[in-house]
């Protein structure tokens, strides 16, 4: 999972400094490109013009800063190109969804293509709402049977793409088959709606529910963790015994791995099974995040302490006005809390247990720097925060449990280990006097010699 949120943050960055090369080697002007987007507007085109936005701003931001055309006449210039985008992914799923209503099309796309298109235009409502360029900036788009206007501006825009895609993201199914608007709504419900409490209480309870459902997967997963941590001597002295004294690396990386490997058979023990509680876990955290973001439009009715219409500005962040809308300050205590939970799980690879800690801690601080980048509901970052809390809570607890006894299941040459338990206790199955070498027990777990 840390790879692969790695390579999902490596592609992103790549994309981003590639982006502004690719507007480059596009010759065309700005007013070229900008006459594309109107005609792919009238053909909605969602795609096509999505792709023209890119080259669009990039070029305009070029031209206009040689001309010296003011800030004020560039962001209103960028959110009409903006405006124009959000309007041709409207309609195009408003287009789809008439299509397969008359069973022209198989799929129907226009829950998706709509919310997109909210996803899309929401970055721009938290820049400029409380500005006058919200609602003074205009755009001329294609008319269509439902909305036949030929112009249109922020503000209208954006009404629009909520009162259609509110009802749509009621009946909308998780997977398409799991009620998450109604389950989310059931848990407001249970203790009265109301804006200040029942919004935020429903996060909690919810946190609660799947940390009941996920805790002895996640328990399995801490301990197998622990349990492989005891043979972490062993491991040690097998790469000291391939290491490279110059370089200090592995210089037999294929024998290094089949006799670590083979410590691990030897003891029962799998590397990879602890990461399957949280393949298992995944699912069902989607689940909860889609329900939730199902639900956007009606967390525009809680509150959560600071997080009202009343808010402002903390030290100069902008705080938010309701559930709905994303809040810094509740982002920032996401990332410290999933530091702290990162700090705490248990680690699939003994031998590299600092290295994995680092790229944990860093994959958790990135994550958290993209959510500054990408809006998402206070209340399911809020959610996120109390999941943490949790996690953290269970990883203390079992911390706090024997680790199983770490007992040999085979012989090196893979035969079955037989119990001869000897008359002092002893079985062939525990841990050898000479199980960690000759370097002997680990300091960690020698007694400390008596002072006369």
């Amino acid at each position: 999972m840390t790879v692969l949120m790695l390579g999902m943050m490596i592609f992103l960055g790549i994309q981003l400094v590639m982006a502004p090369q690719r507007a480059n080697a596009d010759q065309r002007k700005a007013s070229e490109i900008w006459a594309k987007m109107v005609e792919l507007n009238r053909d909605l085109k969602d795609v096509s013009i999505q792709h023209e936005l890119t080259k669009y701003q990039d070029k305009y931001l070029k031209e206009a800063g040689s001309k010296g055309v003011s800030k004020t006449e560039q962001d209103s210039q960028i959110l009409r190109a903006n405006l124009l985008v959000a309007d041709t992914m409207l309609k195009s799923g408003l287009y789809r969804g008439e299509l397969f209503k008359e069973g022209k099309v198989s799929s129907d796309y226009a829950y998706r293509k709509l919310d997109k298109a909210y996803t899309f235009i929401k970055p721009k409502y938290e820049s400029f709402y409380h500005t006058p360029l919200w609602e003074s900036v205009t755009v001329e788009v294609a008319p269509t049977e439902q909305y036949p206007q030929t112009q249109t501006n922020s503000k209208d825009l954006y009404n629009t793409l909520v009162k259609d895609l509110s009802p749509l993201a009621k009946n909308e199914p998780v997977f398409g088959f799991i009620p998450g608007y109604q389950l989310i709504d059931a848990l407001v419900q249970v203790t009265g709606a109301k804006s200040g409490f029942s919004y935020w209480f429903a996060g909690l309870l919810l946190a609660l529910v799947v940390r009941a459902i996920v805790w002895p997967l996640a328990q399995k997963q801490i301990m197998h963790g622990r349990q492989m941590m005891q043979l972490q001597p062993r491991i040690k002295e097998i790469q000291e015994k391939y290491k490279d004294k110059k370089t200090g690396q592995v210089k037999d990386p294929a024998a290094f791995q089949a006799e670590s490997m083979g410590i691990y058979k030897e003891y029962g023990i799998n590397p990879v099974a602890g990461c399957l509680p949280a393949f298992i876990q995944m699912p069902l955290f989607l689940a909860v995040y889609q329900s939730m973001h199902h639900y956007k439009f009606e967390f525009t009715k809680g509150t959560f302490l600071w997080v009202n219409e009343h808010s402002g500005r903390f030290i100069g962040i902008p705080l938010g006005a309701n559930l709905g809308e994303r809040d810094y300050i509740l982002v920032f205590i996401y990332m410290l809390s999933m530091i702290s939970t990162t700090l705490l799980m248990p680690v699939s690879d003994p031998a590299n247990a600092k290295q994995q800690k680092i790229m944990g801690v860093g994959i958790a601080f990135v994550f958290s720097i993209f959510m500054f980048f990408y809006t998402l509901p206070s209340a399911f970052v809020l959610y996120w925060i109390f999941t943490n809390i949790l996690s953290t809570a269970q990883s203390l607890l079992s911390y706090r449990l024997p680790v199983p006894e770490l007992k040999k299941t085979q012989t090196v040459a893979g035969g079955k280990v037989i119990d001869t338990s000897s008359s002092n206790g002893s079985a062939n199955g525990e841990v050898s006097p000479d199980f960690f070498g000759k370097k002997g027990t680990p300091k960690a777990n020698k007694q400390r010699k008596r002072k006369k």
